[in-house]
């Protein structure tokens, strides 16, 4: 479907010049024109249509004032796409076909989330010079190395998981990182590096090699570590292992997905009591209903 500069305005309920943020979700369009004409447009959701290449979003480059995009769930091979769109901050690509980060992305000197999951990347490129960058999601591809990176010093979230990773790179170069998700890989041990990493709150290594306590040791040394997933490794089969290792990492708060600190589990159980209570209450309440009911057929 090739949606017009008639067609946009439709939908957009005003003026194109007037639009600020425009919904095209799952509508079956391979060719969007007119966009051109959304001098102030800031965000545009295409995601889940049938979208191949560049040429298909006629006019893109004129809508200066564009700062997010999800083209999600698309068809697209190349990033040439993003040639247009130098002030973004977030874009989101994942679940198309790309086989590559285009070196055209590192002209997005703005960009802030870059989302790239479920495509065939096989390497990690050209982001150095994004010095905005906060959230990297790379999940879902044929990754088998994160490179060092160490411009990128806004980094507060790297997503890699289900790749082929067999290496843990050096994170204390991103002082604000606060969430590593390297689930489904094929990691074998925690690299002592990481005892630098302080502000590490959440730790995913499930589904990975590891299966000794020595490595995973460096971890107990994370003060503020919350999360840790360690799910589908051979160490979880040791004896007492669930155990062990709220005793090596006495900060942890949720392990292999499980929460267990003392505050939710007195909430989860007074919760459980108020609604244990509130059926009661109803079961009471029905039943003099129902003894009332009964006492007037009578």
């Amino acid at each position: 479907m090739k949606l017009s500069t008639t067609d946009l305005a439709d939908i957009a309920g005003q003026p194109l010049g007037e639009v600020t943020s425009i919904d095209l979700r799952d509508r079956g369009i391979t060719q969007v024109d007119g966009l051109s004409e959304c001098v102030k447009l800031r965000k545009l959701d295409l995601s889940s249509n049938k979208i191949e290449t560049r040429d298909a979003l006629d006019g893109l480059h004129g809508a200066g004032s564009l700062v997010h995009v999800n083209l999600a769930n698309n068809q697209l091979r190349i990033m040439s796409i993003v040639e247009d769109m130098s002030q973004i901050n977030v874009l989101n690509l994942s679940n198309n076909q790309l086989s590559a980060i285009s070196p055209s992305v590192a002209k997005c000197k703005e960009l802030k989330a870059l989302i790239l999951g479920q495509n065939k990347i096989s390497k990690i490129e050209y982001l150095d010079g994004l010095l905005n960058l906060n959230t990297l999601v790379v999940s879902q591809n044929e990754i088998s190395k994160i490179p060092e990176m160490p411009l990128l010093k806004e980094l507060t979230k790297i997503s890699a998981a289900h790749n082929k990773i067999s290496d843990i790179p050096d994170l204390t170069q991103y002082p604000k990182l606060k969430e590593i998700r390297l689930n489904d890989n094929r990691i074998a041990a925690v690299p002592e590096s990481i005892r630098g990493c302080t502000g590490l709150k959440v730790v995913d290594l499930g589904n990975n090699k590891i299966d000794s306590w020595s490595s995973v040791a460096p971890l107990t040394s994370i003060p503020y570590l919350y999360n840790l997933n360690l799910k589908g490794n051979p160490v979880c089969e040791q004896a007492n292992y669930r155990e062990k290792v709220i005793e090596m990492i006495p900060s942890l708060r949720v392990l292999d997905g499980e929460r267990f600190d003392q505050w939710f589990l007195d909430h989860k159980e007074k919760r459980q009591q108020r609604k244990a209570a509130v059926v009661a209450g109803k079961e009471h309440g029905q039943k003099g209903h129902d003894d009332m009911a009964a006492h007037e057929v009578q």
